[in-house]
């Protein structure tokens, strides 16, 4: 369904043509399809109607043979990368054999029927591909047609809006990105290497990365979202983004500095952008000769969990070249950014229409997906390290608390924790506790900050965050007022390495900087 929205704009403007959407029945992964159509404003038909139609696009494999109407075959990831056994019924003489080498999707009798290609149109990417699917299908390589690749022309048309996909993910030009993409199957990144998230958090520090996860739809539907909610839930509360499965994975890659991903259709994506990827996953035997993917596993690097990941993840930044990225693109499509046009003229030609006069379009990706909040990347317990230089300069360096093993944590550290933080020990053992939403709560805020005081005998700090300001209280009954940096818990550390110092609160200088920016004190 997502690849499908990929390709509806191009029909946009023209009273002529109608839309239907039709959920294939044969499809063995319908859970999240009814959510999907009602966000979109979807109303689907059934597949039985009796409205006829003109043509059927399609970006699934299964079910088509009984459609009557011209059938628009649409990839759904990156054509023919992987080797995969074929969907079969159960006892089908179809049913391919053990061993198989073919790659998924170039199976005659997935392609083929009653002598005839079931698709009248089987949309390419490559030059290489249709090369491939001549020597595995001749017959259905009779209605190949090279177009290009629509998702990866929309990913790059993103690349101009990548400083606000950052700003949605709360980095700035001193941050950097990591996406971790995962595919679905037990061989995937989350398959394996599940343990990788929470290595992956614990070794970078908060104010220096910000780290975004896209899982393949399959996952979500597979698992359900309930599910993936729950195993993911400490890594959010860590700081790690998590991007629905609808949309928004291609602003998350165009936002991203690094990539770490496995043999999935994405990770190639992120590496033709240009990006520097790093391999967690990636299973050979599964991987097609001579495909993209192929060409990739051959230069990416591997990680190693059993090493430090983040001299790893240097190491890969550093030894990238555009060379590596263009090679991959270049495997992607043989007919860059030209998808939209050269498919519009397909469609329209197999409708018997004149196309319109406008120029197709090809949108970039929305921020709807990305966190767009202010607390979205933030983990909600953090073992900061600070120091007080010169009298008016505080540095400060954050690690999530939840997945920095206890033999880990940093020395001569303090304890940040969210009001909100699920976890009662680690509240009751907070140095600074944080209303992250304090603006809500109006002008009882300040009674929340003598109540927090009062209810943990430990607390040394309590702190508000109102907007872009910090209300800090001491136990003493001492409080400020902070503002002017954009992550305002940042204040409550700085307040709390002050008195530690020897300091009052009441001593904070006009001039003083947190992490080398200055910050306001009333």
């Amino acid at each position: 369904m997502t690849r499908l929205l990929d390709v509806v704009d191009l029909f946009e403007g023209d009273f002529r043509v109608g839309l239907d959407f039709v959920w294939n029945s044969a499809d063995p992964q319908p859970a999240g399809l009814a959510e999907l159509f009602a966000a979109k404003g979807v109303f689907p038909v059934h597949p039985r109607c009796e409205r006829e139609y003109h043509l059927a696009i399609t970006a699934g494999h299964s079910g088509l043979d009984d459609l009557a109407e011209p059938i628009l075959s649409l990839p759904h990831g990156i054509r023919y990368t992987k080797i995969v056994p074929e969907a079969r019924k159960p006892g089908s003489p179809e049913a391919r054999k053990p061993g198989s080498p073919e790659a998924f999707g170039l199976s005659p009798e997935l392609l083929i029927a009653d002598g005839r290609p079931i698709p009248s149109a089987i949309v390419l990417s490559h030059d290489e591909q249709l090369a491939r699917l001549r020597a595995a299908a001749p017959k259905a390589a009779d209605v190949a047609v090279v177009v290009g690749d629509p998702c990866y022309d929309r990913l790059r048309a993103s690349v101009p809006w990548r400083l606000r996909y950052r700003l949605a993910l709360g980095a700035d030009a001193g941050q950097t990105v990591v996406a971790i993409s995962s595919t679905h199957r037990a061989d995937s990144l989350l398959g394996e290497l599940s343990a990788l998230y929470e290595r992956l958090l614990a070794e970078l520090p908060v104010d220096e990365y910000r780290v975004v996860t896209i899982l393949h739809p399959h996952i979500w539907n597979e698992h359900t979202p309930h599910q993936i909610r729950l195993w993911l839930a400490p890594y959010r509360r860590s700081g790690l983004i998590v991007v629905p499965p609808e949309q928004g994975w291609r602003a998350a890659l165009v936002a991203a500095d690094l990539l770490i991903g496995d043999h999935g259709s994405v990770t190639a994506y992120g590496a033709a952008l240009g990006l520097p990827t790093a391999l967690a996953a990636f299973p050979e035997s599964s991987v097609a000769p001579d495909s993209a993917m192929a060409l990739l596993g051959s230069q990416a690097p591997r990680l190693d969990l059993g090493q430090p990941i983040l001299p790893q993840l240097r190491k890969t930044t550093a030894e990238h070249t555009p060379g590596k990225s263009s090679a991959v693109h270049q495997m992607i499509t043989s007919r860059p950014d030209e998808a939209a046009e050269r498919l519009r003229q397909l469609c329209y030609s197999m409708l018997g229409l004149t196309e319109p006069r406008t120029e197709p379009g090809v949108p970039p990706d929305t921020v709807a997906g990305l966190p767009d909040g202010n607390w979205s990347w933030r983990p909600t317990a953090m073992h900061v390290i600070g120091r007080v230089h010169s009298g008016c300069e505080i540095s400060l360096e954050r690690y999530p608390a939840e997945v920095v093993p206890v033999d880990r944590i940093p020395e001569r550290s303090h304890l940040v924790v969210a009001a909100d933080h699920p976890g009662p020990r680690r509240r009751a053992v907070a140095d600074v506790l944080v209303l992250t939403e304090a603006e809500q709560w109006g002008r009882h805020a300040e009674t929340w900050l003598e109540e927090a005081i009062s209810a943990h005998p430990g607390l040394q700090l309590a702190a508000a965050v109102c907007g872009g300001a910090c209300i800090v209280r001491t136990r003493g009954g001492d409080q400020a007022r902070l503002s002017g940096i954009d992550d305002p818990v940042l204040y409550a550390s700085a307040a709390f390495e002050w008195l530690a110092s020897g300091r009052e609160l009441t001593d904070l200088p006009s001039g003083l900087t947190v992490n080398g920016r200055p910050v306001s004190i009333s």
